[in-house]
């Protein structure tokens, strides 16, 4: 769903740079106000004339249809002099993500995001019919019969685990059935819809939720054992903000059902949680939380993920409005270390040896 420009040497004909204006995914809401330049640029374009067409793009995301009220460009750290030049046109560093892209001759280097704030002042909320009219042009039946239901979600070999919290109670936690996902996908709905930690606009449609989050990620379900129902899911999908081919970060979405929320679930859950992801090669966890949700940024600390930044006007929470978004980053490596840090370091891969279907 990109906008695709280009720039062309009126003396030559040759084309000297593509832009691109795409959906933004950095942000939680797909009645977006955010949108990401990408640019592709000969030699002849210096950095002065790369920062000018950034900013050009913003008056063109600006008179689209969908109503774009900032614009974003992710910049290497090493580029000082893009950098700068793109400070002059108006660009703020709002976070700033280490080792986040591979560049040729200079090897693994940190990238800045830098957003630009456009007119903001007619901006309304798109309806629910304008944005349901776009996802289903995108998600139609037959791409889903293709992708989602012809592969499903990646299986973890390592489950299912049984094991009990700390206050006694037992759960399993295994592979989500494909049968499951509107199960999944009505808990993540109703969430939303109490505005309890999901945008409004983030799953609209159920074709939606199986692309963007089942198809090609992993799925846990958290299964009470004294009474088989379902306390909640988690799921695990390779970032998309990751700017390397070879990224080996994680994006992690977690659903509990309210009944559950005071079990220790939420930590016996992360702990199973590293363990999983350890063992799919994950080696960093990227993580995405409403400004307004200060339970949920204490456990990304107390879950030894850094804050990283903020991103403004990035999701619309009911009853709240336009929220910023809270970035934070973590490592996977030190798995003794967090699961000693939760209170669970006996379910460590070196201090248990794990077998399918181990209970531990």
């Amino acid at each position: 769903m990109s906008e695709i420009f280009q720039a062309t040497d009126p003396s030559t004909g040759h084309i000297e740079a593509v832009m691109f204006i795409q959906f933004c995914f950095y942000q939680r809401a797909l009645d977006s106000r955010s949108a990401t330049v990408h640019i592709i640029r000969s030699s002849d374009i210096d950095n002065i004339i790369y920062a000018e067409l950034a900013s050009l793009m913003g008056d063109f995301a600006q008179a689209l249809d969908i109503g774009y009220t900032q614009i974003c460009v992710h910049v290497a750290f090493s580029m000082t002099d893009l950098y700068l030049e793109l400070r002059k046109q108006g660009f703020v560093t709002v976070a700033l993500f280490p080792e986040w892209v591979e560049l040729a001759g200079i090897g693994v280097d940190d990238s800045a995001l830098m957003v630009k704030q456009l007119d903001a002042s007619n901006r309304k909320l798109n309806s629910k019919e304008e944005i349901l009219k776009v996802i289903k042009s995108k998600f139609t039946p037959e791409i889903v019969q293709s992708t989602y239901f012809s592969s499903g979600c990646v299986p973890v070999p390592i489950l299912p685990i049984t094991t009990t919290t700390k206050q006694g109670l037992k759960f399993t936690f295994r592979n989500a059935r494909i049968e499951e996902d509107e199960m999944m996908y009505k808990m993540l709905s109703d969430a939303a819809n109490e505005g309890d930690g999901y945008a409004i606009d983030e799953l609209p449609t159920l074709n939606f939720f199986r692309m963007a989050y089942l198809a090609g990620s992993a799925a846990v379900i958290m299964e009470d054992v004294a009474t088989k129902a379902v306390a909640g899911a988690m799921i695990f999908l390779k970032s998309l903000q990751g700017r390397r081919a070879t990224s080996s970060i994680v994006g992690t979405s977690v659903i509990l059902k309210k009944e559950y929320r005071s079990s220790g679930l939420n930590n016996l859950g992360r702990a199973i949680g590293i363990i999983v992801l350890r063992s799919m090669g994950f080696k960093k966890e990227f993580s995405i939380t409403f400004s307004t949700n200060y339970a949920a940024i204490k456990a990304t600390k107390r879950f030894q993920l850094q804050t990283i930044g903020i991103f403004p006007n990035g999701a619309y929470q009911r009853g709240r409005g336009w929220v910023d978004l809270v970035y934070a980053l973590g490592s996977l490596e030190d798995e003794v270390g967090m699961l000693s840090k939760l209170g669970f370091e006996h379910l460590a891969s070196s201090n248990k040896k794990q077998a399918v279907g181990s209970k531990l």
